[in-house]
C-alpha cells in the first residue's frame, strides 16, 4: 500500500470508527434512553459487576499508592538532616581570677531538641608498667 492510498484511507477509517462508536449505543448515563434497556438482566448485571470491579480495583490502587507514599515518607525521615547549631555562652572563671565568656555549641534538630552525641570513649588503664627508660629484668 503506497502513501497515496494510505492518505485516502485514513480519513475514511476515522469516520467509520466514529460512526461505529455513535451507533454502538454506549450510554454512560442510565437516565438516558440508549440502545440497551437498563432493566433487562444483562445490562443490570453488567452495571453491578462493573461497579463491584471498579470498587475493588480502585481500593487496590489506593492501597498501593498509600503504601508507596508511606514508605517514601518513612524513608525520607531516616535521612532527615535538618539540624542547626544553637550557641550558648557560659561564664567561666580562669585560674588567674578573670571571668570570661566561653561559647558552647549545641546541635539541635528541627524542633529545637538537642541531639545527644555518642559518649566519648573512656581511656583504658595501662595494663603494663612504664619502663621509664630502663628495661626491667624479670
Amino acid at each position: 500500500m503506497s502513501f497515496k492510498n494510505l492518505k485516502n484511507f485514513f480519513p475514511a477509517a476515522v469516520l467509520i470508527s466514529l460512526g461505529a462508536l455513535v451507533l454502538g449505543g454506549c450510554a454512560s448515563d442510565p437516565n438516558k434512553i440508549g440502545v440497551t434497556n437498563p432493566n433487562q438482566p444483562g445490562p443490570a448485571a453488567g452495571r453491578a459487576v462493573g461497579g463491584a470491579v471498579g470498587g475493588v480495583v480502585g481500593n487496590t490502587a489506593g492501597f498501593v499508592a498509600g503504601v508507596g507514599e508511606g514508605a517514601a515518607a518513612v524513608t525520607g525521615n531516616v535521612f532527615n538532616t535538618r539540624t542547626h547549631v544553637v550557641r550558648q555562652w557560659q561564664y567561666v572563671t580562669t585560674s588567674d581570677g578573670r571571668t570570661i565568656q566561653v561559647p558552647v555549641d549545641i546541635v539541635v534538630d528541627e524542633n529545637g531538641v538537642p541531639l545527644k552525641s555518642a559518649p566519648a570513649p573512656k581511656a583504658k588503664e595501662a595494663e603494663h608498667e612504664s619502663l621509664s627508660g630502663k628495661a626491667k629484668e624479670k
